[in-house]
């Protein structure tokens, strides 16, 4: 095959050729087995040599390269992205916890100072309570206190009605008070006293056995007390009296003792009606400025009236408690007759 022959098979082959020289070119290969031999064999080389030239211009070394560092910036944006998770849920945690605790506490302070208690001592006991505060409060026969399950205001404030014995904690910067509805307030900061006030009874009493308190009346009365001295409100007339006392008088109770200190018959029958929970009936007038002095501690009240009786001109007479048709009872009666 001479050389021209070869160059119009690679023009052929390129799609170099004219219409008239592919038609005149097509049917000697169709006309010529031989020549149509030679065609497929440089159409094979051609063929082959095109695919090489490809895969020259694939620069396979290179794009593996980059594939690989591809591969591994998308490995370390996911193990940053794991690690970040991971220490972002470890430090929110301790988060999540305190923001929890803070907001039930929070809420458990809300609820706590909405939450108002009532406790009634039973007739002829003496209970204690202890507050919030750790203040603690005994809650003489028959009395009721006021007070909130959780001090969260700038004041400690309780409500009493009827006697309590207070050995109140020191907060230098929360004033305690107690508020005897109707009459006086007794604010302190950390002290130990007495307050009397029973709705059957003439006046309210405030003693002090330690510390000083300052007591205020609803008519802007106001006095301060130092140790053994009793603050005496009068309901009916509004006056504020400060007298001295005995202490241990005033506060042997709340120990289950009963002191009297040239009492008279009508407050010692009204000591003894709420300690033993029975009611007092006084006859006769020859008594009535006539003074005992005593210190009972577990006697029952028969041998109290027995000693009583032996000490002084006048009777007793006890009658025990009658059943209800509910099952309870009656408080039992005594009668006390002066002659």
């Amino acid at each position: 095959m001479t050389f021209e022959e070869t160059n119009h098979i690679a023009a052929y082959l390129e799609g170099l050729l004219s219409k008239e020289e592919q038609a005149h070119f097509e049917e000697k290969m169709a006309s010529s087995s031989e020549f149509r031999k030679e065609v497929d064999d440089y159409r094979f080389i051609w063929e082959q040599s095109r695919l090489l030239k490809k895969q020259s211009e694939f620069h396979t070394y290179d794009n593996w390269s980059r594939l690989q560092r591809r591969i591994h910036r998308e490995s370390f944006k996911i193990r940053a992205w794991n690690w970040t998770r991971t220490v972002a849920a470890i430090l929110l945690l301790p988060v999540v916890i305190s923001l929890f605790y803070l907001f039930s506490v929070k809420r458990e302070d809300i609820l706590a100072s909405n939450e108002i208690i009532e406790v009634t001592s039973a007739p002829g006991l003496v209970s204690k309570i202890i507050l919030s505060d750790s203040t603690q409060i005994w809650l003489n026969s028959g009395s009721s206190l006021v007070y909130p399950r959780r001090f969260t205001a700038d004041t400690r404030e309780v409500q009493l009605t009827g006697e309590a014995y207070f050995k109140v904690k020191s907060d230098k910067e929360h004033r305690f008070d107690v508020k005897v509805p109707g009459s006086m307030t007794v604010s302190a900061y950390g002290t130990e006293f007495n307050v009397s006030a029973y709705k059957d009874d003439a006046t309210v009493e405030a003693v002090l056995a330690e510390g000083h308190i300052e007591v205020k009346t609803e008519d802007a009365l106001s006095e301060q007390l130092v140790v053994s001295q009793q603050a005496i409100y009068n309901k009916k007339d509004g006056r504020l009296q400060v007298l001295g006392c005995n202490i241990a008088e005033k506060t042997a109770w709340k120990d289950g003792k009963l002191i009297f200190r040239k009492a008279g018959i009508m407050e010692i029958a009204k000591k003894l009606s709420r300690r033993f929970n029975a009611d007092f009936i006084v006859k006769g007038r020859s008594l009535v400025n006539y003074e005992f002095s005593a210190t009972f501690t577990d006697e029952p009240l028969s041998d109290i009236l027995s000693i009583l009786e032996k000490t002084s001109p006048m009777k007793f007479k006890m009658e025990e408690p009658v059943r209800k048709d509910d099952q309870s009872y009656h408080r039992r009666k005594v009668t006390v007759t002066l002659e």
